[in-house]
C-alpha cells in the first residue's frame, strides 16, 4: 500500500511524468464525470491508467489523452505523481459523506456555543471571527496526533482576545469518540470536559483520511474548516503505523 503519510518517499522510477505523455482512462471520466477511483503505472512499460469505479471496461469506454487532461479534471492527482512502476492505488469517495462529517462537527461545536450564549456565559462577540472553526494541525500534524495520540488535531473555537486562548475544542478519536475541552473566562477558568455523539469507526476512518490528504499533504495547516475541500474523493491507504509497506 502506498503510504502518503511520508514527507518524502523513495522512487524506483526510471522515467518522471510529463503533462504531455499519453495515459489510459475511460469515457464514464471523461464524459460522465465520474470520479478516479483507480490509479496504476504498469510494470512493463510505465505508462498510467486512471479509471472510475467500473472493473470491466469495454475496449468502446476506453480513452487515451494526454496526463495534463487528468490533471485539469482532478487536481488532487498532480501531488502523487510520479508513482513508483508497478504501484496501484485506490481511492474512495462517498457522494456526501465529507459534507455529512463537517455538519456533524460543525453542528455539535456551534450548539454548544448557542446554549452557552442562552445561559449567559458567553457572547459571539466575545468569540474570534463570530465563533470561526479552526481545524489546528499546525503544532503536531494530523498524522503525529492520529499514530502517538489516537485522534485528530482539535478543532477550536477562539477567544477574540490579543492572547486568542482556546474557548471550544474537540477531536475525534480512534475508537469514534467525539470529544474536549472548554474553557470560559477567556480560557481562565478551569477545563470542563464535552462531548458530540460518537462516529462509527467507518466514518471516523474516512474523516482521518480526508483530513490527512486535505490539509497535511498539501502543507496546509490551521485552516478554517470551510475552507477544507470535504467532497474529494479519498485515498485508501493504510492508517495504523507508519512503515511504508
Amino acid at each position: 500500500m502506498f503510504n502518503l503519510f511520508k514527507k518524502e518517499r523513495k522512487s524506483n522510477n526510471n522515467r518522471k511524468y510529463s503533462s504531455d505523455e499519453m495515459c489510459m482512462t475511460c469515457s464514464h471520466i471523461l464524459e460522465n464525470d465520474k470520479p478516479i477511483l483507480y490509479i496504476k503505472r504498469e510494470a512493463e512499460d510505465g505508462r498510467y491508467q486512471f479509471l472510475c469505479e467500473d472493473n470491466n471496461h469495454t475496449d468502446s469506454e476506453i480513452r487515451i489523452i494526454e496526463i495534463e487532461k487528468i490533471i485539469k479534471k482532478d487536481k488532487e492527482i498532480e501531488r502523487i505523481l510520479p508513482l513508483e512502476i508497478g504501484l496501484e492505488l485506490k481511492r474512495q469517495y462517498i457522494s456526501g459523506k465529507g459534507l455529512e462529517l463537517k455538519k456533524f462537527i460543525q453542528d455539535g461545536i456551534n450548539n454548544i456555543i448557542q446554549k452557552d450564549i442562552k445561559d449567559n456565559k458567553v457572547l459571539m462577540t466575545q468569540l474570534y471571527n463570530n465563533g470561526e472553526i479552526v481545524y489546528y494541525n499546525g503544532r503536531n500534524g494530523t498524522w503525529f496526533d492520529w499514530d502517538m495520540n489516537g485522534k485528530t488535531s482539535w478543532f477550536t473555537v477562539c477567544f477574540n482576545d490579543k492572547k486568542r486562548m482556546g474557548y471550544i475544542s474537540i477531536a475525534i478519536f480512534k475508537d469514534g469518540t467525539v470529544s474536549g475541552y472548554k474553557w470560559g473566562n477567556y480560557g481562565k477558568d478551569e477545563a470542563e470536559s464535552i462531548s458530540l455523539e460518537n462516529l462509527t469507526i467507518e466514518d471516523t476512518e474516512y474523516l482521518v483520511r480526508l483530513l490527512l490528504q486535505q490539509t497535511d499533504d498539501k502543507g496546509i495547516f490551521d485552516i478554517n474548516m470551510n475552507d477544507i475541500n470535504w467532497e474529494a474523493p479519498i485515498f485508501l491507504e493504510q492508517l495504523e503505523g507508519t512503515k511504508e509497506i
